[in-house]
């Protein structure tokens, strides 16, 4: 691998990484307390109501989430290559396209939607129509999200993730004090919120609209129709389609699995998990996300070794992150969830362990799709990885139908994502000449692992202990020093420990300078 990379790019790639970690910081902190509170608020029933209905309905928008990439690819390929005039045509019929996938995800909700809520989920009677409110308000969120998707991959294209940054601030200071005002007024408080967070979703989508029409010349939407472009789209999102909806099965199909089987109290403790792994993993999101722009744009210009030296890059830094955040936190989970929510919904610590692993599994494949989205061939890799993901929903169901325990399906997750990191390997060898496997394992898996395994270990013993707070502080400053060191020398290259060390000198000097 090359130890040559773009100095523009570099300087860009952190400074978009900065603006989006202090973004996450703050909604990592306020959404954590958001948790705590609105469990209280709702209690344990109604919370897992809440997540279960929520779910079933974004598991409607994997139309969505296949055109998403669809929009951030052209948007930013068109960039680097297209007129201004190309780029407004571009964006208008990314928004036409968007408008239909909206109204098809409203006729599919209305429909597929209700009757798996009226006939398939657990939900205690005296809450349906408070249930009910509640699914109607996440299909109208839904339904903006999809519409809103081309104005948010013009802010990626554009590489402005400062103003990505800002948003999301106002966004999530939004939602704590919709749950703020939830704990003290309204009498039935699964509406109430499930109505306020659909109005945080529209003003924070406006916000960005507006952004974007005023600052970006290719965001103004024109009367404009390409049956050509159209079946280019379709034809790159048909084959992503595969790939985001067995995401979808995987994310939200396990939720309402959960729910048929083991009732809306598991449904709880899965949301608690996922809140925690929302906010750890948003530290590899956030890290991931800057690099996207970049390596299409490499390979837009015909630089596929820069695109692959940051891509394998990428994948090992961000693995090695995850671990150094996901790691301490399992060190002393039930600690922090005791003082977090004081009286966790049960199994949430089993929930919450195995979703972190799942997790830190996933972050080895971390920017191989990126190379493949680049490329706009995604066939093979979507089909052969989609599929592979896919399997695990009938896997689950068939173990919950044996009688298999609530957390059964978390490790199924993980057997079928390592299965996917080989297929997905495989797909982007067959597509790029130039990437070779044994490279990718002797670069990235194999130095991510080794260093890995012994904070692992350390990690899980120490997770069985009962601690107060000072053995907590005590016990997560030792497992991060552990970690760090592993990554520094066994994780790291010596290339990559002087790259690290210079750009952190470089800081240094500009601050006292």
């Amino acid at each position: 691998m090359s130890s040559q990379y773009s100095i523009s790019n570099k300087k860009r790639i952190a400074k978009n990484t900065l603006f989006l970690y202090i973004r996450m910081m703050l909604i990592m902190a306020v959404s954590l307390y958001t948790s705590r509170i609105i469990l209280n608020a709702l209690g344990i029933v109604d919370y897992g109501v809440y997540n279960v209905v929520g779910g079933m309905v974004v598991m409607f928008g994997f139309l969505n989430s296949a055109l998403a990439q669809a929009s951030q690819r052209y948007i930013t390929y068109g960039i680097q290559k297209d007129s201004s005039e190309e780029q407004i045509k571009m964006f208008s019929m990314l928004l036409n396209v968007h408008i239909i996938i909206a109204l098809a995800i409203f006729v599919l909700c209305e429909t597929i939607g209700l009757w798996l809520f009226y006939n398939k989920l657990v939900i205690p009677t005296d809450r349906m129509t408070s249930a009910f409110w509640v699914m109607q308000f996440s299909i109208l969120s839904l339904l903006v999200s999809v519409i809103q998707v081309p104005y948010n991959a013009s802010i990626y294209g554009h590489e402005r993730m400062n103003v990505y940054a800002y948003i999301s601030i106002v966004e999530v200071l939004l939602k704590l004090g919709v749950v703020i005002i939830i704990k003290y007024c309204f009498e039935d408080k699964l509406i109430a919120y499930g109505g306020l967070m659909m109005v945080v979703v529209v003003f924070t989508a406006l916000i960005y609209q507006l952004y974007c029409i005023h600052y970006f010349s290719n965001c103004h939407y024109i009367r404009y129709w390409s049956s050509s472009l159209f079946k280019e789209l379709l034809s790159y999102t048909g084959w992503s389609l595969i790939g985001n909806l067995a995401w979808t099965f995987n994310n939200q199909g396990m939720n309402i699995l959960i729910n048929m089987f083991f009732g809306p109290i598991y449904n709880a403790a899965r949301g608690i998990a996922s809140s925690v792994e929302a906010a750890v993993s948003s530290f590899l999101y956030n890290f991931i996300i800057p690099t996207v722009p970049p390596i299409i744009a490499a390979y837009a210009t015909g630089n596929v070794k820069e695109m692959l030296d940051l891509s394998f890059r990428s994948s090992k830094m961000g693995f090695l992150l995850f671990m150094c955040l996901s790691l301490p936190l399992i060190s002393i989970l039930e600690f922090v969830l005791e003082v977090w929510l004081v009286t966790p919904p049960p199994l949430s610590w089993n929930f919450c362990l195995l979703s972190l692993i799942y997790m830190q599994c996933n972050s080895l494949s971390g920017t191989l799709q990126n190379i493949v989205q680049a490329t706009g061939n995604v066939k093979r890799f979507q089909l052969s990885n989609g599929l592979i993901k896919i399997m695990a929903l009938p896997a689950v169901y068939t173990i919950y139908k044996c009688g298999g325990d609530v957390v059964t399906y978390l490790w199924t997750l993980i057997f079928f994502s390592i299965i996917g990191l080989v297929v997905q390997l495989d797909a982007v060898n067959r597509l790029i000449e130039s990437f070779k496997i044994k490279s990718y394992i002797n670069l990235v898996i194999v130095p991510s692992l080794l260093a890995y395994v012994i904070p692992l270990i350390l990690s899980l013993y120490f997770s069985q202990m009962r601690l107060n707070l000072l053995q907590a502080v005590g016990v997560i400053l030792l497992v991060l020093l552990i970690c760090i060191v592993s990554v520094c020398f066994v994780g790291l290259t010596k290339y990559e420990r002087i790259w690290i060390v210079n750009i952190v000198k470089a800081k240094l000097n500009k601050s006292n300078g």
